[in-house]
């Protein structure tokens, strides 16, 4: 192979990789949504349960915040706000690629982009803020100061989340009738605060088993929601595929109004 050859070759290689990379970059910065659910293969075999795509992408969105909550706080450690910066765009980047991308696989996506695009930019100056603090406080009052105007902020964003998407009730398939009180399955919620699993509730109107049921949950202060009773009989004998889209569908509705 002359030097002619291997030219050509190194450029055919360099262009590919051009187009590869601006082809990256146009999905990151606007991504399509997926026909295919995302797989999650290492997710699930930490999992002992099963769980819906919805539940993996809400768990996947906890996990990688708490992961980025991590990692900040040790750069924080070294007082580079420099490398706090690019981890907060590293991370935004893969949140908003990760929501967008697989939006259709959500029962609802927008309560979720709110709640973690909030979260993770209130994480991000508050460690900002804190580092500048650190550097021109004079005496610990600046840091009480601090401290009191991040939890302001805190508790303005939970006023705006909870007057803009939370509500008191929530899905749950019937799986278990004994006499007024049935055993429903729960997806996870965000917009009720209510953890995926089986509750017994109480139910006034007639069910069967397999029924989708409106129910209404309990508030908790600095805890998940629980459910306690059916408020309506939404569908009755579903198919597998209205299962999955019937109270989206709903849910979008009442959040769109």
């Amino acid at each position: 192979m002359n030097f002619d050859e291997i030219f050509y070759k190194v450029g055919e290689a360099a262009e590919k990789s051009v187009k590869w990379l601006e082809k990256c970059l146009k999905e990151i910065a606007k991504p399509k949504p997926s026909k295919n659910p995302p797989k999650f293969k290492i997710l699930k075999k930490l999992i002992k349960r099963e769980l819906t795509v919805h539940e993996l992408l809400s768990l996947n969105l906890q996990l990688s915040f708490i992961l980025y909550l991590v990692l900040s706080l040790l750069v924080v450690l070294f007082g580079n706000e420099l490398y706090l910066t690019l981890t907060f765009v590293v991370y935004f980047l893969y949140l908003r690629y990760t929501i967008l991308k697989n939006r259709e696989f959500f029962i609802e996506v927008e309560p979720y982009r709110f709640f973690y695009y909030g979260l993770t930019t209130i994480g991000f100056l508050s460690f900002l803020g804190y580092l500048l603090v650190r550097r021109f406080a004079k005496n610990v009052y600046y840091f009480y100061a601090y401290l009191v105007l991040i939890f302001i902020v805190v508790l303005a964003f939970r006023h705006i989340y909870k007057s803009k998407f939370t509500r008191d009730w929530t899905y749950g398939v019937v799986e278990e009738v004994k006499g007024e009180l049935v055993k429903i399955d729960v997806h996870d919620d965000i917009r009720a605060n209510v953890k995926p699993g089986k509750y017994w509730v109480e139910s006034a109107e007639e069910v069967e088993v397999g029924d989708i049921v409106k129910v209404l949950v309990e508030e908790r202060i600095f805890r998940s929601s629980i459910p306690r009773r059916v408020l309506e009989v939404h569908k009755a004998k579903p198919s597998s595929s209205e299962t999955s889209t019937q109270p989206k569908a709903e849910s979008e509705e009442s959040s769109s109004k």
